[in-house]
């Protein structure tokens, strides 16, 4: 508690703030009632990856959508959309789609030949007469429709070029820069006088063939290419966000390239390296109405419209291919040779198709579908798992290539057992009695009333170590058995020591590896000196809080004093303890900086919170009441918010830590819940 219990006199003499409104569990990840293990498992696992590569720095903003047979379990938006804004990233976010047109284009070509209007084998110049690259020799080869499909036509993409020669030194755009007054036409027409980097059909290299396949959609759909997309893919599929121009540039993400300590953001014109040359990204683009509409780079969407359109694909097509069709999106149209995302993958009529798991030390199956795209996004489809994984980041090139791809993949497959051994031991680290109790609503539900209130500490027990979750008020008032007045109105109880509860589990201080604190309020920390040899783990602010002068309220500095810097780890976000998602410290400020609360994953019993001092009593958990002395209003809202929600997301119970009563009804020491 903040003066709660140490200092709520000095506490008290802060103004009174607007009544809270109740509050009720909501889910904002997953439809259902009630989460799986499987579902918990990837929640955990997911929200450890996001939460580490946003510490980190590698990304600035992600939306995240994982569909399971057909349901969503897990939808997360995370970091910032505007970070220089503050702007919180949202579930809806648009994102400039970059390379995940391609896959939009490409099921609209397929769509086309479904229909009849179109054929793989059609030469190009059916469609585009005027389009006619040659080779380095001077021939003129023929170039089909199923070449561009699956980038064997022999086309290039600028940013594989140097500097100056080759696409560059021509003009060419990319589809993602914004050259002034630049029609497709004229794209198109600087793109054929390059020659050809091989023979249609000899090899796979990525390139502008969706932007040349776009033009040849749109001839042969009788629209812009825009209009041919709508009416055949994203209208049936109801993606409302979803095309070349944005509807709501309220919701559009800044986008930001991968920089040192943090993400850059970008410019109007902006240069990223990458291989031999830059790619050269125009933000402003989708903005541009006059720009043309780049069938490999020019759209915008969001993550679920996308998550909606793949698992279209994966169903069967409907409404928008035939089954037929999407049956043969897995299947490989050039082989692993081509090594489109390393080794063992290839490319189908869409994507990268994986042929052999084996090299990639991947949990995909064989015909997975891959793809991203170049400001910050990766996509997956496992069929054969009926798995289907969106990750948008507004950071290039992490969220595209870098190990957030992998990590977000990996998550996706977290097991759904979980982790055996993990106990919870309640332990009685103490109670403090309070003559008025009011201080602990600021709209007047315990006016005139006393009670007493508990000061547990947690004894995790877990096959990597043991965790403490909070160190209670001190072993020494034990010595005082009338207990100790903190001061007037205020009296602490200690009846049994920690230690004696440790020694009849077999342990010592020195066995507890991990100790972490809700916070550094003095009855949360009595115990702390004892653990010299624990690596103890605080929230970041939290320390530096501690550390000011004059003290805080309610913090006892000697309790924190000594303890070596090496084994003082300072958190920045959500914290996965032992790594397997059993053990989470989650991130809950407001009562003080850098509140945390504890969630543990029991192999029986299941999620279980263990609250610090977010909620003092279960009628403040369950009205969304708080303390007039916390240390922010706004924080202690969101935090309340997070954690109904995590509740809901995990079907997990809660445990209220200083509510007597409710810890009168676990196990019994030494029992402990499984």
């Amino acid at each position: 508690m903040h003066s709660a219990i140490a200092a709520l006199a000095a506490a008290a003499t802060l103004s009174a703030a607007p009544a809270v409104p109740a509050r009720s569990p909501s889910n904002p990840r997953a439809p259902q009632a009630t989460a799986s293990p499987d579902t918990q498992a990837i929640t955990a696992k997911m929200d450890a990856v996001i939460d580490k590569a946003l510490q980190e720095q590698r990304i600035v903003g992600t939306v995240v959508v994982v569909v399971k047979d057909g349901q969503v379990i897990y939808r997360r938006a995370a970091g910032y959309s505007d970070r220089e804004a503050r702007t919180p990233m949202r579930e809806d976010a648009v994102f400039r789609l970059a390379s995940m047109t391609k896959p939009l284009v490409s099921t609209t070509a397929l769509a086309l030949v479904d229909q009849g209007k179109l054929s793989l084998e059609d030469p190009v110049t059916r469609y585009l007469p005027t389009f006619r690259p040659r080779l380095a020799d001077g021939r003129e080869p023929i170039i089909t429709v199923r070449h561009l499909l699956t980038h064997s036509s022999g086309l290039m993409y600028g940013f594989q070029h140097a500097p100056g020669e080759g696409y560059p030194k021509a003009g060419i755009s990319d589809g993602l820069d914004n050259p002034q007054g630049l029609t497709l036409e004229e794209n198109l027409r600087r793109l054929s006088s390059v020659p050809l980097a091989f023979e249609p059909g000899a090899r796979w290299h990525y390139s502008l063939s969706t932007d040349v396949l776009g033009a040849v959609v749109a001839r042969a759909g009788g629209a812009a290419l825009p209009q041919v997309v709508e009416k055949l893919v994203t209208q049936p599929l109801k993606m409302k966000d979803t095309g070349f121009s944005v509807k709501d540039a309220s919701r559009l993400a800044v986008p930001y390239s991968d920089g040192k300590p943090a993400p850059v953001r970008m410019g109007q014109a902006h240069g990223v390296p990458f291989g031999e040359g830059v790619v050269q990204f125009a933000p402003d683009r989708v903005l541009n109405p006059s720009a043309f509409p780049s069938g490999g780079a020019g759209m915008v969407g969001t993550a679920d419209d996308f998550a909606r359109f793949l698992e279209a694909l994966r169903q069967g097509g409907a409404p928008v291919l035939k089954k037929s069709t999407a049956q043969q999106l897995g299947v490989v149209q050039r082989g692993p040779e081509a090594q489109t995302q390393g080794p063992g993958w290839g490319w189908g009529l869409l994507s990268a198709v994986l042929v052999d798991p084996a090299p990639t030390h991947s949990p995909q199956s064989a015909g997975t579908w891959q793809w991203g795209g170049a400001y910050g996004h990766n996509w997956f489809v496992d069929a054969k798992k009926n798995l289907t994984v969106v990750a948008m980041t507004n950071t290039a090139f992490e969220g595209m290539n870098g190990p957030f791809t992998f990590e977000v993949r990996d998550a996706a497959y977290a097991s759904e057992a979980p982790v055996t051994g993990v106990k919870l031991h309640p332990l009685d680290c103490g109670s403090a009695e309070f003559k008025d109790l009011s201080p602990f609503t600021d709209t007047g539900e315990l006016d005139g009333e006393s009670g007493t209130l508990s000061a547990p500490c947690f004894l995790i027990r877990h096959p990597r170590g043991n965790l403490l979750w909070d160190a209670g008020l001190g072993d020494h008032l034990a010595q005082e058995p009338n207990g100790h007045e903190q001061r007037p109105g205020v009296r602490f109880v200690v009846k049994k020591t920690l230690a004696s509860q440790l020694e009849q589990l077999g342990l010592k201080a020195s066995d507890v590896q991990f100790v972490a604190f809700s916070h550094l309020h003095v009855d949360h920390t009595g115990n702390a000196r004892n653990f010299q040899s624990s690596t103890w783990l605080v929230h970041r602010d939290e320390w530096n809080w501690s550390l000011q002068k004059p003290t805080p309220p309610g913090v006892d500095a000697s309790a924190l004093a000594g303890h070596p810097k090496q084994k003082t780890v300072l958190l920045n976000a959500d914290h996965d303890v032992f790594g397997d998602g059993s053990v989470r410290i989650l991130k809950t400020p407001g009562h003080t900086p850098g509140h945390q609360v504890l969630l543990v994953r029991l192999p029986k019993t299941g999620n279980v919170m263990l609250s610090g001092d977010l909620f003092h009593t279960r009628e403040n958990f369950e009205k969304g009441l708080m303390p007039s002395f916390n240390f922010n209003r706004a924080d202690t809202l969101a935090s309340i918010d997070r954690v109904y929600k995590m509740l809901k997301n995990t079907n997990g119970q809660i445990i209220i830590q200083h509510d007597a009563k409710e810890m009168a009804k676990l196990p019994a020491f030494p029992q402990a819940m499984e």
